[in-house]
């Protein structure tokens, strides 16, 4: 693990077991805002997730649909029968068992990151089932930058990743 992620990780753990002990006091309350504040422990323990239950490359991808999300990129989806134009990201979550779901516009779609492959190109991504029967491809407005590559060299090594755009290899190796 990193630094920076070692890092970002205590400061989630320090807001997550704070968050727990004010969750427990307020459970003694009827009120609307303890549902809410339930709602937040979950966004919580899927921050805790990104980090701690999933791969380098679907790690990435979160990262990408953040982006995207906070910088009012759009994605568009295509998968089997299923095509979402570009829109812009909702929701972005892990859950347990390495659940990635993610909302764009009006259309949910997940997977587990266990299950799939990843194929990396400079402004798509693709996943593969890993018995080739479906495939996910998510295309990106914001294409991915050499910033958010550089941070994740294991990308190269990784057994989930099938392919990367010689072009994002360079980037993540620090060739110019």
């Amino acid at each position: 693990m990193r630094e920076e992620d070692a890092i970002l990780l205590e400061c989630l753990e320090d807001v997550y077991h704070t968050f727990e002990t004010a969750l427990k006091k307020a459970q003694k309350v009827r009120s609307i805002h303890v549902r809410k504040f339930e709602r937040l422990f979950d966004e919580l323990l899927s921050e805790r997730r990104v980090f701690e239950d999933i791969s380098i490359p679907a790690r990435l991808i979160v990262e990408q649909l953040l982006e995207s999300q906070f910088k009012v990129g759009q994605v568009a989806l295509e998968a089997e029968y299923l095509r979402q134009p570009f829109t812009g990201v909702k929701s972005v979550k892990v859950e347990e068992f390495g659940m990635i779901r993610v909302k764009l516009g009006d259309v949910e779609i997940s997977w587990r990151d266990g299950n799939y492959s990843y194929y990396f190109y400079p402004d798509k991504v693709e996943l593969r089932a890993t018995d080739e029967k479906s495939a996910i491809k998510l295309f990106f407005s914001i294409a991915f930058n050499r910033q958010t590559l550089e941070r994740f060299p294991e990308i190269l090594t990784s057994p989930k990743v099938v392919y990367i755009h010689p072009q994002l290899e360079k980037w993540i190796r620090g060739v110019l």
